[in-house]
């Protein structure tokens, strides 16, 4: 008898799981001029169109358009319940950072991934964060985009760009500007985290190779923009969200094409939570 009471408490809390409606998903759509949230009118791009057609089937639920006035505007109506996924900049989303969560940015055609970025020194150096590189000569892991052009652009970032450090030279690989950064050739090193890892990770398991230096900063280039979530979005549903976007590009570009916006991009990213912001202090700051 007991096993058909739970039997039967199984099928009655299905059905009434199956009973509860899907909350519709409300899209913040930045037109200059704010409006309610509504279907999407006859006159909407195709693109969007297509974008709003390809959520509502993948979600199984009504997908809204809400017009915002800004992206500002867009970030505080996120944090506020009103809407539930907006592209926001660094700016509209620093106030809410505390109730809302970046998900999804964009790669731009031809440039990398915003990969982490490591500066290491010699153990015995006097640095301990990036503002005490100030005039120290650098040498990168290298001449390609991954191991010049991202980390100057995450360096840039937090406030130091070219003009902040040294000399700097560019190595053949990882390997020689260890050598030099070893041979005091220069004071401090530059290279991406897979070629941090690459460099330190030895023959044998737990074997570290790097045991002489020491990392002095790591962090990644800050995004410009990235598709946005507030903090107590379901899991299911987030998670749902970004699978979607990440084949968007191959699966319908024609709605693709509308949710990058007007900057274009290849491809959607998942993304940490606080993509858009510095993570710890800036030089200068």
């Amino acid at each position: 008898m007991r096993r058909i009471a739970l039997a039967a408490g199984a099928v009655l809390l299905s059905a009434a799981q199956a009973q509860t409606p899907v909350l519709p998903l409300r899209v913040a759509d930045i037109t200059g001029e704010a409006g309610p949230c509504g279907p999407l009118p006859p006159s909407a791009p195709a693109g969007q169109k297509a974008y709003f057609d390809l959520l509502a089937e993948r979600l199984q639920t009504d997908v809204l358009n809400c017009p915002m006035a800004d992206a500002a505007t867009a970030a505080v109506a996120l944090a506020v319940g009103e809407i539930d996924l907006a592209r926001l900049d660094g700016a509209a989303f620093a106030p809410v950072a505390g109730k809302t969560r970046n998900v999804l940015t964009v790669r731009v055609a031809g440039a990398l991934n915003r990969i982490p970025v490591v500066v290491a020194a010699a153990q015995g150096a006097p640095f301990r964060t990036l503002p005490d590189l100030a005039g120290a000569s650098l040498v990168f892991g290298g001449p390609l985009k991954a191991s010049l052009d991202v980390p100057r652009r995450a360096l840039s970032d937090y406030g130091a760009d070219e003009a902040f450090f040294g000399p700097q030279t560019v190595a053949r690989d990882y390997d020689e500007a260890a050598v030099r950064l070893r041979a005091g050739e220069a004071q401090a090193m530059v290279l991406h985290a897979g070629a941090w890892q690459k460099l330190c990770r030895g023959d044998h398991p737990g074997e570290d190779r790097c045991q002489d230096l020491r990392v002095i900063w790591r962090q990644r280039p800050v995004a410009d923009q990235a598709w946005s979530v507030r903090t107590d979005m379901s899991d299911d549903r987030r998670f749902r969200l970004i699978g979607i976007h990440v084949a968007l590009h191959n699966e319908a570009p024609e709605a693709f094409a509308w949710a990058v916006g007007r900057a274009g991009g290849e491809e959607f990213e998942p993304t940490e939570a606080q993509a858009l912001l510095h993570q710890g202090p800036t030089v200068g700051s």
